[in-house]
């Protein structure tokens, strides 16, 4: 059994436009966040999708129905179905901080020279060492580790296999360091160090045990 697996990156939000840590937090999507969507649905208007899914933050949700909303060829297929898993990774303490002052508390506090943007962790470091360090450097400890992550998205993983048949094309429209964690670990590290663009589109052909990266970060294909 395979099917394929189109990720969608949420429009651009408040928080994405002043560079802050947006995890479990909800910001409104700008007029570029809802442009973002309606592309990205007439990028995927020819997609038969079989079933849609988003996080359970308003972003994705709002995304999901401007993809949604453009396809041509899922007839009444117009709600996605949310699923908490497929939530952003929660960053905790560093929630709605700026961007660059909270990787440089985390890059203080684990000991990382010469680390001072996201950015900087995300490719020097692998995925699941910088959730590590974030739940290091939180005070608070709320911050989810790479345990906690995984845990969280593979459950959502197994739903979907659990509810999907051989051939499907499935919607899921999620988050950006998500998106990047699955393609670290189903791709690789050197892919996973380009960030994805708000509505852009990433597919994975996922089977039984197993998922291959076909597309990643892609903001210009009509499919």
């Amino acid at each position: 059994m395979s099917f394929n697996l189109y990720f969608v990156r949420h429009g651009q939000t408040i928080f994405n436009h002043y560079e802050r840590m947006q995890g479990w937090s909800n910001a409104p999507l700008t007029d570029k966040g809802i442009s973002d969507g309606y592309a990205a649905g007439d990028r995927l208007e020819n997609i038969r999708f079989d079933a849609a899914y988003s996080s359970d933050l308003q972003r994705a949700i709002q995304t999901a129905e401007f993809v949604l909303s453009r396809n041509k060829q899922s007839g009444d297929l117009k709600t996605p179905e949310q699923l908490q898993q497929f939530r952003e990774q929660f960053f905790g303490f560093f929630e709605g901080l700026p961007s660059k002052k909270s990787s440089q508390l985390v890059a203080e506090k684990n000991g990382l020279e010469n680390m001072e943007t996201y950015n900087d962790l995300m490719t020097n470091l692998t995925q699941d060492e910088v959730m590590d360090a974030m739940h290091v450097a939180d005070p608070t400890g709320d911050a989810e580790d790479a345990q906690m992550f995984w845990a969280r998205v593979d459950k959502g993983m197994e739903l979907l296999r659990r509810n999907t048949r051989d051939g499907q094309n499935i919607l899921v429209v999620s988050h950006g360091t998500l998106i990047r964690n699955l393609v670290a670990k189903y791709g690789s590290h050197e892919q996973a160090a380009e960030k994805p663009e708000n509505g852009s589109i990433t597919i994975f052909e996922v089977s039984d045990e197993d998922m291959k990266l076909k597309v990643y970060n892609d903001t210009t294909t009509k499919w």
